[in-house]
């Protein structure tokens, strides 16, 4: 729009000026200043959108780092955590080996001990039948003599 507006300008200029060389450099002149102008204000926006674009993804790229930060932190604890948690089950692995080591001995010493030990009394229900029996038989036996 401001281009067609300078475009104009120049034309009016043109005609309305004549023959005059210095009035046309002028005009000439004047257009171009305007023209520039026109350039370094649209570079000057260009600028400003690219100053606010970086300030957004500086803003982004801190808001993100922060996240990490606090990401790695809780990883580390979690982490300290799970090593403490597996240490403590290495230390119960080892105390229940060690239990399991001292029943194996002591369930030897115990069979060391019953291998060497008199043989155990006969039980006397156990010979021939009924102990019972025989004990009755025996009891009328010796109640008929």
């Amino acid at each position: 729009m401001r281009e067609a507006e300078i475009a104009r300008r120049e034309h009016e200029l043109a005609a309305g000026l004549g023959n005059d060389p210095r009035l046309r450099e002028l005009a000439r002149r004047e257009a171009e200043v305007e023209r520039r102008e026109r350039e370094v204000e649209l570079s000057r926006d260009a600028l400003d959108a690219q100053r606010a674009r970086l300030d957004a993804v500086r803003s982004e790229y801190e808001s993100r780092r922060e996240t990490i930060a606090t990401r790695a932190r809780e990883l580390d604890a979690e982490r300290e955590r799970l090593r403490d948690r597996s240490a403590a089950l290495v230390a119960t692995g080892l105390e229940i080996e060690q239990r399991e080591r001292a029943v194996a001995s002591a369930e030897a010493a115990l069979v060391e001990q019953l291998s060497s030990a008199p043989p155990a009394p006969v039980d006397p229900t156990d010979e021939g039948g009924d102990w019972w029996a025989k004990q009755l038989h025996g009891a009328k036996a010796a109640a008929l003599h």
